[in-house]
């Protein structure tokens, strides 16, 4: 048993690691672009969701590589969404400030990206926390029960706008 969960464990950190490597890289693209992005399509990955679809995932998806792949999707689509939203939640005149004292695009970016470092690390680290709750779960009596239950909470708070 110790095994299985130290390959949980390794196996969620490295999937978490790059996706949170792509997902710095996707957001600082989307944050020099000159387009205003709308990042409302992510709230559909909120705790909840991702927890049902670990649940689910584990529990369906063979080991391989496409449970390697599923699992990075979901982590990038996580934590690029967690982290346009703390850089989108810093306030536009801020931003209008900044771009106006003549800095560029890219400098900006790179600000931004630092400023909410700290975020980006605890978002890691609850999608860490997250997938390895949903291991064990995902071994229980009722596993696809609790992750459909899960996703469907999680739907209903993004409905409400409640996340």
């Amino acid at each position: 048993m110790k095994k299985i969960m130290l390959d949980v464990t390794f196996f969620t950190l490295i999937t978490g690691a790059v996706g949170l490597l792509i997902s710095i890289a996707l957001a600082f693209l989307i944050v020099i672009s000159k387009t205003f992005f709308k990042y409302g399509t992510f709230r559909v990955f909120n705790e909840l969701i991702v927890l049902g679809l670990g649940i689910l995932g584990w529990y369906y998806i063979p080991k391989g590589i496409l449970q390697l792949f599923f699992f990075l999707i979901l982590s990038t689509l996580y934590q690029l969404y967690r982290i346009i939203r703390d850089i989108y939640s810093i306030d536009t005149r801020f931003r209008i400030l900044v771009l106006a004292l003549g800095k560029d695009r890219f400098e900006y970016a790179i600000f931004s990206i630092k400023r909410v470092s700290k975020r980006i690390i605890g978002s890691f680290f609850k999608y860490f926390a997250i997938l390895i709750a949903a291991y064990p779960i995902s071994q229980s009596l009722h596993a696809e029960i609790v992750g459909v239950i899960s996703l469907l909470v999680g739907i209903i708070l993004v409905l409400l706008k409640l996340d």
